[in-house]
């Protein structure tokens, strides 16, 4: 007989896990871009212990890549853009790539957020874990840029 299924799976020393919240998120994916919110929904994957989420970590790491090279060698992609939206084409792009991150990430956690959301728990602190991923995710996008600009000269 296999024991360990009859043992209960609540019990008083394990807590449910809360992840930061879905605005925190938000705010991250539009002040610090798409690095920010790639780093800022892995701690909420990491969080869950899900590695299940790690593909998609890896397309939107790829997503991020495509779009700066994108941006670096083939600006033809986005002459209507820049002609609609002038100098605001590339923080507009990168605002955009973030918040479908954000999207993608709230819907793989949504049961989460809901259960959270039902029961009132309340989620940790996010200050400093999303100013931590706000400053690193800015800087590596923009050193990203040095960095396939290296690789292609």
């Amino acid at each position: 007989m296999r024991e360990h299924l009859l043992t209960p799976s609540l019990s008083a020393t394990t807590r449910p896990v809360t992840l930061y919240s879905v605005q925190s998120s938000f705010l991250v994916a539009f002040l610090g871009g798409p690095v920010a919110i790639l780093l800022y929904s892995s701690l909420n994957s990491w969080r869950l212990r899900r590695t299940g989420d790690i593909p998609v970590i890896v397309l939107g790491a790829g997503a991020v890549v495509g779009l700066v090279y994108a941006l670096l060698f083939q600006p033809m992609l986005f002459a209507g853009l820049v002609e609609l939206l002038g100098n605001d084409t590339f923080r507009a792009l990168r605002t955009v790539l973030s918040l479908a991150i954000c999207g993608v990430f709230y819907g793989l956690h949504q049961k989460q957020h809901r259960s959270a959301a039902f029961f009132h728990d309340k989620p940790p602190s996010p200050w400093i874990p999303a100013i931590i991923c706000i400053v690193v995710g800015y800087v590596s996008f923009f050193r990203l840029f040095d960095v396939i600009k290296g690789i292609a000269s």
